[in-house]
């Protein structure tokens, strides 16, 4: 059983993403017995589904979770359905701009296939307030996601799923010094966001050794 992780870095109105915070985070433990592996996706419309589709192939994670920033998220949010639409004019972090409304030749949604139970259950044990959501908007981390749902059968991915997080509250100044930052918008502690996956990691790794000795 292994787990792959994945946050996005800075893009232009968002200088410091806590999704790149916490996927350094977890990076930072070179020897993991959980599984566990993180990756930090560029905000790049050719370049994020790239980087992820070779970190699967790398690690080849049975399980995958993409965490994003929304900055008008007052908790996080579990989105619960990825959506095949882009929004046209929205530049990524190296100036790129999607090539059409949508992202594939596909339906028009696809659902994620995470236990909900057990993400509910760990991320309340972790102390995180969390909202659902059918709504993961129509930029690069919902394209991303969406890629993630029509590959992930092709991929050997069984699971899959994407969580949009608040501005952390180290990331604050950041924001503010780049007159990006929204009118009323709320923060989390970025400890916060880190307690919450690792919480989450233990639930799905817990969920698939369950899974596991009821087929021995």
């Amino acid at each position: 059983m292994s787990l792959l992780f994945a946050g996005f870095s800075s893009f232009p109105s968002a200088p410091r993403n806590p999704t790149e915070d916490l996927a350094r985070a977890l990076q930072c433990e070179r020897v993991r017995s959980d599984g566990l592996h993180a990756e930090i996706l560029p905000v790049e419309w050719e370049g994020s589904w790239s980087r992820l589709k070779a970190a699967i192939e790398a690690v080849h994670p049975t399980t995958v979770v993409l965490f994003g920033l929304h900055q008008r998220a007052e908790r996080l949010r579990i989105e619960l359905v990825a959506r095949n639409r882009r929004e046209l004019g929205h530049a990524d972090a190296v100036g790129g701009f999607p090539s059409g409304p949508a992202v594939l030749d596909g339906p028009q949604s696809l659902p994620a296939n995470l236990p909900w139970n057990d993400v509910a259950a760990a991320l309340r044990s972790a102390g995180a307030s969390f909202e659902w959501s059918t709504n993961a908007g129509g930029y690069l981390c919902n394209d991303t996601f969406y890629r993630l749902a029509h590959h992930a059968t092709s991929l050997g991915v069984r699971r899959y799923g994407f969580i949009h997080v608040p501005l952390s509250d180290e990331a604050v100044a950041d924001t503010v010094a780049s007159e990006a930052v929204p009118d009323v918008f709320c923060s989390v502690p970025a400890a916060t966001i880190e307690r919450a996956a690792r919480a989450l990691a233990a639930a799905l790794n817990a969920g698939a050794d369950a899974s596991q000795e009821a087929y021995l």
